[in-house]
């Protein structure tokens, strides 16, 4: 069975690499680790759980299909797919800071998808206002006045 390749950067919630943290992969609906691969050929197994490099990356080459990863106390679902545009790891978050009051916010989160969006105030109450998706990389938040605050997406 052809082996698709499979890079992705790990993050922690306070916006840290995570450097050497282990990363378990397992074929979804199973708890048996998934057989992972340094090479697109299969020759050169790799452990599983496979730790982060020191920049928090991990690279292997596995069997195309879905999978559910671990890391970090987070589980997710994974699609390894031999076409790399079909290959995404869910979820990722990620966080935009608005420190200066805007009635719309712009931002460009690059995640290449149409995120959930929640927006906390700077007294931690959320706050609401009108998604618009520019495109898959790209959303404004419009609200009725202008307000600062934290938006978290998360595809």
């Amino acid at each position: 069975m052809p082996l698709a390749p499979y890079r992705e950067r790990y993050w922690y919630p306070d916006e840290t690499i995570a450097a050497g943290q282990l990363l378990h992969i397992f074929p979804r609906l199973s708890n048996v680790h998934a057989a992972l691969y340094a090479d697109q050929a299969g020759t050169i197994p790799l452990p599983n759980p496979l730790p982060t490099d020191g920049t928090g990356f991990v690279d292997l080459w596995v069997e195309n299909g879905d999978y559910w990863g671990y890391i970090n106390g987070q589980a997710f679902y994974l699609i390894i797919d031999l076409d790399p545009n079909l290959t995404h790891v869910w979820p990722s978050t990620f966080r935009w800071e608005q420190a200066a009051p805007a009635t719309v916010w712009v931002i460009a989160h690059g995640l290449a998808s149409f995120p959930s969006v929640s927006v906390i105030s700077p007294a931690n109450e959320q706050l609401f206002g009108d998604v618009a998706y520019i495109d898959d990389d790209n959303l404004t938040i419009t609200f009725g006045s202008p307000v600062t605050g934290t938006a978290f997406l998360r595809r």
